[in-house]
């Protein structure tokens, strides 16, 4: 269950940041590089997939399908849709026909364009229609499903990879095309709104402006209690399920997931009461990702429930295996 959760958050992400850069790249082009260089490469980077296209050199069309429904790219929107669909159908009984309803069409609209080859990917088409299952899922879990170990696992899933997600999402600015020059700078507002609406916090006030304000983009992706995007505000919401989960009030820790939570929620806290995280962003957020995948393996130990994998999954492709390691090459 929580694996399932993972992978239908991941392939939301991934979807809504590939959508937002093609729309962007339709409206402006860097001087100096391709739209492929300036807006899907640092995607490929910062989601750690760069090993898949070593010694290629990829066009945009090309990268957008490796992206979205590249079957041998195991970070591809079709592949952790895929991966969610195996999850799903061995709990079908438990989760019921909307679910699995909801999941399979989404996965057989995608499976269906792949077919047809890069060319035929519209990346805005396919991010909306991921997007709005994705959504339609969560609805169903937050309204149908009962407050017990089924709803508790799901959430834990999502939640999990939505702060990852959050983190890469941002780590966009360290790939991005960034400097000192006169082209850098013309260039920002693009940087600033891809990360934006890529997480999406376009609707939060003042994040519509093509005006770059990083600290407030920090204060609200990474540091924010409110904002259901936030690093903090899905760290916060884990800690919460698994001591419901574990019956353990908040901290008092039972095992090594609740421990590991509470040491990044800890950290998360202490920077949001000074405002700012200190030091370089991108070495804070491999940080960040460290602790995920920390309290990843310690929920797999307390609860290691051996039919939530699928029965042909790679044991490389979970989310831990697959955390997808961000790189600066």
């Amino acid at each position: 269950m929580m694996w399932m959760g993972r992978y239908l958050e991941r392939a939301e992400g991934l979807a809504r940041v590939v959508e937002v850069s093609e729309q962007l790249a339709l409206d402006v082009r860097h001087p100096e590089l391709t739209n492929a260089e300036a807006f899907f490469l640092p995607i490929v980077k910062a989601y750690g997939m760069a090993d898949e296209l070593e010694g290629k050199s990829l066009g945009s069309e090309e990268l957008i399908g490796f992206l979205m429904l590249d079957k041998e790219n195991p970070g591809s929107v079709l592949s952790s849709l895929t991966l969610a669909r195996q999850n799903a159908r061995m709990v079908r009984d438990q989760l019921g026909s909307e679910f699995w309803e909801v999941l399979n069409d989404v996965y057989l609209w995608c499976r269906g364009l792949s077919k047809k080859g890069s060319a035929a990917v519209n990346a805005v088409e396919m991010g909306m229609r991921v997007r709005q299952a994705c959504l339609h899922f969560r609805g169903l879990v937050d309204e149908l499903l009962e407050r017990g170990e089924i709803w508790c696992f799901l959430k834990l899933g999502m939640k999990l990879e939505r702060a990852d997600q959050t983190s890469r999402v941002l780590d966009l600015r360290t790939f991005m095309p960034s400097g000192t020059g006169d082209t850098a700078r013309a260039f920002e507002p693009y940087v600033w709104l891809t990360i934006m609406r890529g997480c999406g916090a376009e609707s939060q006030r003042g994040f519509g402006s093509t005006e770059p304000d990083w600290p407030r983009a920090v204060r609200t992706l990474v540091l924010s209690n409110t904002f259901p995007r936030s690093i903090r505000h899905c760290v916060g919401r884990i800690n919460e399920v698994l001591h419901e989960l574990s019956g353990t009030k908040t901290g008092v820790d039972s095992n090594e997931a609740e421990l590991a939570c509470g040491r990044l929620l800890a950290e998360l806290d202490l920077l949001a009461y000074s405002g700012m995280v200190e030091g370089d962003i991108h070495d804070f957020l491999d940080g960040v990702q460290l602790g995920l995948i920390e309290i990843g393996k310690g929920i797999q130990d307390a609860y290691s429930y051996q039919d939530e994998i699928a029965e042909n999954e790679d044991p490389a492709e979970t989310p831990e295996a697959s955390s997808q390691t961000q790189s600066q090459g």
